[in-house]
């Protein structure tokens, strides 16, 4: 059975003038077209002033050319042990074919880890895609499916050494005329104790309904046995007990769970339907729903009802976390949706929205929904959390550029595929937002496109209130950004200055974070691409030609919003791996710049001890270093640079106790 996913079938442009999105969103955007008839699946298709625990650099783990990692929601795929020890699974697959995608597993032992990162190699003996993860102590479960007929189930008794077996597990068997399907789709896994929790769709292959529902969404209980290291499973529920009538269809990826202690939950949030809570105290034995979202157009079918008022709904991208006290915190991105033509089997979408709602157990509900009732400022007024894009040079607010840039789509908006942790009382979100200019790829200016970015925000009282403060996450320390740079203010910049630096800086997408905090450290993986958006939804021609890659990051979690804080960077504060240095050192000029000969440096200290003066090009490689005797109060240094090519350069004078950096353009 053929089992291919149409794509996502072009990049649409903004209609740009410059608008500021704090909250607000783009609405006069062109949309995006999403075709959904199903013809089978390719997964759519000495002293520091801060410690260096606050933040490792990032970390390259692992390679795929396959650079969509979920259609919609991110479930587990990094688990951090209680010894320190990390395990993490991605899809990957090789350059030359499809044929091989599978599972991609690295293993990190305390110190390093194991596997080559460039390695492309699968888990599995066969092709397989969407793996997830969870673990039983030391016992890694991975479950990924074969897209014709089962889930590939594999079970590693001890974590790290690689000793998978595997075995399928076939869904329940769903006709549509005289062909039967038992496929397993896009599972999600959670556990606790020794409880598997699994959720999965059946056949999304058109006509094939379970009880009447078009790839229906399945929740499944396992008890792992450590005995023979086997999974027995309970029959398979739907999802929210919904029936036919309540919900035509589910979507791919479009739902979360998590588990601690008796307590699991399950998000749906669907683009197409109600968005729900479905709870569990229990241990998965009984579920109460809580419908958090009504659908202004219950039960919406792509092809069969027209829908031209493009109303606000989410975008099939969410996550859950459960609290000490057994609370579920949620999210999930914010779209607009249009269906103005009810012959053509799609539906589109706008990915410029750029919002994310925050959602806990003690808030009301959103009912009686109108097409508006998830507009930002409405949400906002009433008192709800949105997150949107980051201010990420200090200047007011995030822009839309002044000339036309496409949005590369994911099937999901500007703001999106959020992960939670809650411990503690506080609650820790990671996302992935469109990024604040000039944090575009081009060829050439007319060919711009945004590049998304990993942030990360948290609250400090359950998620009543949030720090104004976000920490980027994916920031790229080798790279150097230069505010004016689109202000074509200096006319010795060129395009290629500005393209070394942003494509070190890439799409990064797909994040990845453990549930469980070890030593109070979160955990994170994500997906690094030079290019924005994905070659297999976007551009299938040139499917599996280039390379992505897993990186991986730990981090102290109560930093989470108050290191890497993003107007830091542009201050010249964040650009080591000390992170966010004090300002011992202050008021550093440099003059004349441009300069030929040699350029006069002035600063004050705090502090009189040793120092040193570095200069870097744009590619963050070392052209000039020299130790310096640093006074306290004024300084002054002339610095040579006629040995220096033309160009850009940054000067940075670096202290035990302070740093301080600034561009200097040597002609």
């Amino acid at each position: 059975m053929k089992k291919i996913l149409l794509a996502v079938s072009a990049l649409f442009l903004i209609n740009a003038i410059f608008a500021q999105d704090v909250v607000k969103t783009r609405d006069n955007m062109k949309v995006q077209k999403v075709k959904t008839t199903m013809t089978g699946r390719e997964e759519a298709v000495p002293q520091q002033v801060m410690p260096m625990t606050r933040a490792m650099a990032r970390e390259f783990i692992g390679t795929t050319y396959y650079d969509l990692q979920t259609n919609g929601s991110m479930p587990q795929k990094v688990v951090a042990h209680q010894d320190g020890t990390v395990s993490a699974v991605w899809t990957t697959n090789g350059p030359s074919s499809n044929s091989t995608r599978g599972t991609g597993y690295n293993y990190f032992n305390g110190t390093s880890w194991v596997n080559p990162a460039s390695s492309t190699d699968r888990i599995e003996s066969v092709r397989t895609g969407w793996g997830t993860m969870t673990c039983v102590g030391d016992v890694e479960i991975v479950a990924s499916h074969n897209g014709s007929n089962a889930l590939v189930i594999g079970i590693c008794p001890q974590k790290g050494t690689q000793n998978w077996t595997f075995t399928t597990k076939q869904g329940p068997a769903v006709a549509h005329g005289s062909q039967t399907s038992t496929c397993l789709l896009w599972p999600a896994l959670a556990s606790s104790g020794n409880t598997i929790h699994m959720l999965a769709c059946t056949e999304s292959d058109a006509g094939y309904l379970y009880q009447g529902i078009q790839t229906c969404l399945l929740y499944y209980r396992g008890t792992f046995n450590p005995s023979d290291n086997t999974i027995t499973w309970e029959e398979p529920r739907i999802v929210g007990n919904v029936t036919s009538a309540e919900v035509k269809q589910f979507s791919g990826d479009a739902y979360a769970i998590a588990a601690k202690g008796n307590t699991v939950a399950i998000l749906n949030a669907p683009t197409f339907s109600d968005v729900f809570l479905w709870k569990s105290t229990d241990n998965g034995q009984n579920f109460t729903k809580t419908t958090i979202f009504e659908h202004p157009y219950q039960g919406f079918e792509e092809s069969t009802t027209l829908v031209t008022d493009t109303p606000y709904v989410a975008d099939g991208s969410c996550a859950v976390a459960i609290d000490d006290n057994g609370g579920a915190h949620v999210a999930f991105g914010i779209t607009r949706m249009l269906n103005d033509d009810i012959t053509d089997g799609s539906y589109s979408y706008f990915p410029g929205v750029c919002a994310m709602l925050y959602w806990n157990e003690n808030m009301q509900p959103i009912v009686n929904t109108d097409a508006n009732s998830l507009l930002p400022e409405n949400l906002v007024n009433a008192g709800y959390k949105v997150f949107s894009r980051v201010d990420q040079n200090g200047d007011g607010g995030a822009y839309w550029s002044g000339g036309d840039v496409s949005i590369p789509g994911y099937g999901v908006g500007g703001v999106s595929v959020p992960q939670i942790i809650a411990k503690g009382g506080k609650v820790y979100m990671i996302y992935t937002a469109l990024m604040d200019w000039p944090f575009f790829y081009f060829d050439e200016p007319s060919s711009a496109a945004y590049y998304r970015g990993v942030f990360g925000c948290q609250s400090a009282d359950n998620g009543t209130t949030w720090s104004d403060n976000t920490s980027w996450l994916s920031y790229n320390k080798r790279c150097y950004y230069i505010d004016d740079w689109w202000w074509a203010a200096d006319t010795t910049i060129t395009l290629d200055d500005m393209s070394s630096t942003i494509y070190q800086q890439g799409e990064n997408m797909f994040p990845a974070v453990a549930q469980q905090v070890v030593n109070g450290k979160l955990v994170l993986t994500w997906q690094y691409h030079y290019l924005p958006g994905s070659e297999i939804k976007e551009n299938s021609a040139s499917m599996n030609q280039q390379e992505a890659n897993i990186f991986y990051q730990m981090i102290d979690i109560d930093s989470l919003g108050l290191f890497n804080n993003t107007t830091d960077i542009w201050q010249g504060l964040c650009i080591d791996p000390l992170g966010i240095s004090n300002e011992a050192i202050s008021g550093m000029k440099m003059y004349p710049n441009p300069a030929s000969e040699s350029v006069n440096i002035s600063f004050s200290a705090d502090n009189a001890e040793n120092g040193e003066i570095t200069v870097t090009n744009l590619m963050g490689q070392l052209v000039y270093s020299n130790n310096v005797e640093v006074t306290e109060g004024y300084n002054f240094i002339n610095l040579p640079v006629k040995q220096l090519n033309s160009g850009i350069y940054m000067v940075t004078i670096r202290t035990n106790t302070g740093i301080s950096t600034q561009k200097l353009i040597v002609k």
